[in-house]
Protein backbone atom coordinates (compact mmCIF):
# COMPACT_ATOMS: atom_id res chain seq x y z
CA UNK A 1 0.00 0.00 0.00
CA UNK A 2 3.24 2.36 1.11
CA UNK A 3 4.55 1.52 -2.80
CA UNK A 4 1.70 2.09 -4.16
CA UNK A 5 1.16 5.97 -3.24
CA UNK A 6 4.99 6.00 -3.80
CA UNK A 7 4.56 5.08 -7.81
CA UNK A 8 1.26 7.36 -7.81
CA UNK A 9 2.87 10.64 -6.18
CA UNK A 10 5.97 9.64 -8.38
CA UNK A 11 3.79 9.63 -11.74
CA UNK A 12 1.84 12.34 -11.00
CA UNK A 13 5.31 14.49 -10.29
CA UNK A 14 6.71 13.44 -13.88
CA UNK A 15 3.26 14.58 -15.19
CA UNK A 16 3.78 17.70 -13.77
CA UNK A 17 6.29 19.50 -16.38
CA UNK A 18 3.89 18.01 -19.27
CA UNK A 19 0.80 19.36 -17.98
CA UNK A 20 2.14 22.52 -16.64
CA UNK A 21 3.94 23.36 -20.19
CA UNK A 22 1.26 22.58 -22.50
CA UNK A 23 1.08 26.20 -24.18
CA UNK A 24 -1.74 25.50 -26.83
CA UNK A 25 -2.31 28.61 -29.60
CA UNK A 26 1.43 29.42 -29.10
CA UNK A 27 4.13 28.83 -31.89
CA UNK A 28 7.72 30.14 -32.13
CA UNK A 29 9.47 32.74 -34.49
CA UNK A 30 12.86 31.61 -35.49
CA UNK A 31 15.66 34.10 -37.26
CA UNK A 32 18.89 33.92 -38.23
CA UNK A 33 21.66 36.26 -38.36
CA UNK A 34 24.82 35.70 -39.69
CA UNK A 35 27.89 37.31 -40.80
CA UNK A 36 28.69 38.13 -44.87
CA UNK A 37 31.42 35.18 -45.89
CA UNK A 38 35.26 37.04 -46.05
CA UNK A 39 37.46 35.33 -48.90
CA UNK A 40 41.31 36.01 -48.75
CA UNK A 41 43.75 34.31 -51.17
CA UNK A 42 46.98 33.94 -49.06
CA UNK A 43 50.11 34.31 -50.33
CA UNK A 44 52.07 31.94 -48.44
CA UNK A 45 50.96 28.91 -45.76
CA UNK A 46 53.04 26.99 -44.18
CA UNK A 47 53.35 24.60 -41.71
CA UNK A 48 54.38 24.95 -37.66
CA UNK A 49 55.00 23.37 -34.47
CA UNK A 50 54.64 24.08 -30.66
CA UNK A 51 58.03 24.55 -30.13
CA UNK A 52 59.82 27.39 -28.48
CA UNK A 53 62.31 27.78 -31.14
CA UNK A 54 59.37 28.33 -33.53
CA UNK A 55 56.71 30.21 -30.88
CA UNK A 56 57.71 31.38 -28.11
CA UNK A 57 59.13 30.73 -24.58
CA UNK A 58 54.65 28.88 -24.23
CA UNK A 59 54.36 27.17 -27.06
CA UNK A 60 51.33 25.11 -25.90
CA UNK A 61 49.07 28.70 -25.40
CA UNK A 62 48.53 30.38 -28.52
CA UNK A 63 47.80 34.11 -29.06
CA UNK A 64 44.20 33.66 -28.12
CA UNK A 65 45.05 31.87 -25.22
CA UNK A 66 43.71 28.64 -26.38
CA UNK A 67 46.02 25.63 -24.69
CA UNK A 68 47.01 23.06 -27.26
CA UNK A 69 46.44 19.52 -26.39
CA UNK A 70 49.61 17.94 -27.73
CA UNK A 71 47.69 14.41 -27.48
CA UNK A 72 44.60 15.93 -30.15
CA UNK A 73 47.42 17.56 -32.10
CA UNK A 74 49.18 14.29 -32.46
CA UNK A 75 46.12 12.07 -33.39
CA UNK A 76 44.25 15.27 -35.65
CA UNK A 77 41.89 15.89 -33.79
CA UNK A 78 42.24 19.76 -34.02
CA UNK A 79 42.98 21.72 -36.41
CA UNK A 80 44.14 25.12 -35.83
CA UNK A 81 46.12 27.88 -38.02
CA UNK A 82 47.74 31.22 -37.39
CA UNK A 83 47.21 34.08 -39.52
CA UNK A 84 49.10 37.36 -40.15
CA UNK A 85 48.61 40.19 -38.15
CA UNK A 86 46.92 42.51 -40.99
CA UNK A 87 44.30 39.73 -41.45
CA UNK A 88 43.36 39.58 -37.86
CA UNK A 89 40.76 41.84 -36.68
CA UNK A 90 42.63 42.94 -33.49
CA UNK A 91 45.09 44.88 -36.24
CA UNK A 92 42.16 45.74 -38.67
CA UNK A 93 41.91 42.89 -40.65
CA UNK A 94 38.90 40.56 -41.38
CA UNK A 95 39.24 37.43 -39.24
CA UNK A 96 38.75 37.11 -35.59
CA UNK A 97 40.46 34.74 -33.19
CA UNK A 98 38.11 31.37 -32.77
CA UNK A 99 36.74 31.75 -36.68
CA UNK A 100 35.93 28.49 -38.66
CA UNK A 101 37.23 28.85 -42.39
CA UNK A 102 37.43 26.66 -44.79
CA UNK A 103 40.92 26.46 -46.55
CA UNK A 104 40.95 25.40 -50.22
CA UNK A 105 44.85 24.41 -51.52
CA UNK A 106 44.70 21.95 -54.08
CA UNK A 107 46.23 19.51 -51.56
CA UNK A 108 43.29 16.79 -49.95
CA UNK A 109 45.51 16.31 -46.34
CA UNK A 110 44.99 19.87 -45.77
CA UNK A 111 42.14 21.06 -47.53
CA UNK A 112 38.85 21.63 -44.99
CA UNK A 113 37.90 23.35 -42.56
CA UNK A 114 40.45 24.78 -39.82
CA UNK A 115 39.98 27.58 -36.72
CA UNK A 116 42.01 30.54 -36.17
CA UNK A 117 44.06 30.25 -32.86
CA UNK A 118 47.02 32.18 -33.77
CA UNK A 119 48.81 35.02 -35.27
CA UNK A 120 52.63 35.32 -37.14
CA UNK A 121 55.11 37.62 -36.36
CA UNK A 122 54.95 41.13 -37.18
CA UNK A 123 57.18 40.93 -40.05
CA UNK A 124 54.96 38.92 -42.11
CA UNK A 125 52.00 39.47 -44.56
CA UNK A 126 49.05 38.03 -46.06
CA UNK A 127 50.36 34.47 -44.89
CA UNK A 128 48.76 31.43 -42.96
CA UNK A 129 50.71 28.46 -40.86
CA UNK A 130 48.93 25.30 -40.10
CA UNK A 131 49.40 23.64 -36.44
CA UNK A 132 50.79 20.19 -36.54
CA UNK A 133 52.50 17.83 -33.96
CA UNK A 134 55.79 17.40 -35.10
CA UNK A 135 55.83 13.60 -35.50
CA UNK A 136 52.90 13.90 -37.84
CA UNK A 137 54.62 16.67 -40.53
CA UNK A 138 57.32 19.19 -39.91
CA UNK A 139 57.40 20.92 -43.90
CA UNK A 140 54.72 22.06 -45.97
CA UNK A 141 54.66 25.25 -47.85
CA UNK A 142 51.27 26.25 -50.62
CA UNK A 143 51.22 29.21 -52.09
CA UNK A 144 47.76 31.11 -53.52
CA UNK A 145 45.93 29.55 -51.06
CA UNK A 146 41.99 30.93 -50.24
CA UNK A 147 40.37 31.18 -47.05
CA UNK A 148 36.74 31.56 -46.43
CA UNK A 149 35.31 32.36 -43.07
CA UNK A 150 32.41 29.73 -42.81
CA UNK A 151 29.34 31.61 -42.04
CA UNK A 152 28.27 31.52 -37.94
CA UNK A 153 24.44 32.13 -37.27
CA UNK A 154 22.67 32.72 -34.17
CA UNK A 155 19.37 31.78 -33.50
CA UNK A 156 16.87 33.53 -31.83
CA UNK A 157 13.56 32.06 -31.07
CA UNK A 158 10.52 34.47 -30.27
CA UNK A 159 6.90 32.88 -29.38
CA UNK A 160 4.16 34.51 -31.47
CA UNK A 161 0.75 34.05 -30.46
CA UNK A 162 -1.59 32.96 -33.10
CA UNK A 163 -4.96 34.14 -33.41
Amino acid sequence: MKISKIVVFLVAFMMMPIIGSYTKGISHKTTLMGHNEVTVTLETLTVYNPEKRQCDRTPLITASNARIDTGKLLKQEIRWMALSRDLLKRWKGKFHYGDTVRLQSGDPEIDGLWVIQDNLNKRFKNRGDLLFDGRVRKLGKWKNVTITRQDAYTITSTPAVNS
